[in-house]
């Protein structure tokens, strides 16, 4: 198990191969058809490792009633270009590639994918529906939509590469103030991303940073980024997975938007 989830009082944490050991209920209506977990998680392995990148890890969880399933996948990117060393080359950041999965067999939420990013060097998670959100209800041939919906996502997930490495680049070189940091943070919070307590642990961190490498190249948007999504961490065993989902897209759109109001 590689612990990439947080953990949650309600889920328990499994291995790929226990989800075939789970029970696939009867539908609960007459266009209702359940989904097996271990055939969504392998659609979506299989998809992606077909498609050249590597799973370095992946994490499942189910809850006690075994109805709910959210799994992550650790994905690495293909290598860079090697670039010979220039005096006052900038530090970049290092991150890779998340595949979240998602789904229930009782009608509670749909099956979903979303592509999104993992800080190498802590534990922070980020998922951005703008670069990847696929959802399917378990209805009528949902086994032939499935597997199509995850080809679908798994293509775009070397153009997700791309943007992010762009964007994250970006954040890297972006300077801002103390107080124009503070200032997205609070609009943050504002708009659903933080609650009273994440936007306090993230002005903290703005503060003063809880990862040094993180401040390689200054007061920047992506010591901010890293700032928001440390405050997202939970700090409690009751974890909503899809919540921290939801609030670190808000997060990444907000940082990007201040970058590109900052390069105006």
């Amino acid at each position: 198990m590689s612990d990439l989830m947080y953990n949650s009082a309600t889920d328990i944490k499994v291995e790929r191969d226990y989800l075939a050991n789970l029970q696939t209920p009867a539908p609960l209506g007459s266009r209702h058809a359940p989904y097996p977990f271990h055939a969504f998680a392998t659609d979506t392995v299989d998809a992606i490792e077909n498609a050249g990148f590597t799973i370095e890890a992946e994490d499942y969880a189910i809850t006690k009633d075994e109805n709910r399933m959210f799994g992550l996948l650790n994905v690495s990117r293909p290598m860079a270009p090697v670039v010979p060393y220039q005096p006052f080359q900038k530090w970049r950041p290092k991150w890779n590639l998340l595949v979240a999965l998602r789904g229930a067999h009782d009608q509670s939420i749909s099956r979903g994918l979303a592509i999104g990013s993992r800080v190498i060097v802590c534990s922070n998670l980020c998922f951005h529906g703008d670069l990847g959100n696929w959802r399917s209800k378990q209805t009528t041939n949902i086994a032939d939509r499935i597997p199509e919906m995850v080809r679908d996502a798994v293509s775009g997930l070397g153009t997700a590469g791309e943007r992010l490495t762009v964007d994250f680049n970006n954040f890297s070189d972006t300077e801002i103030t103390r107080d124009s940091g503070e200032n997205v943070l609070v609009d943050i919070h504002r708009h659903g991303g933080f609650s009273g307590s994440q936007l306090a642990r993230a002005l903290q961190d703005w503060d003063r940073c809880s990862v040094e490498e993180h401040t390689a190249n200054g007061r920047n948007l992506w010591w901010l980024f890293n700032s928001a999504t440390h405050a997202l961490k939970p700090t409690g065993a009751n974890i909503n997975h899809a919540d921290v989902q939801n609030r670190s897209t808000i997060v990444y759109n907000k940082v990007a938007n201040a970058g590109q109001l900052l390069a105006a």
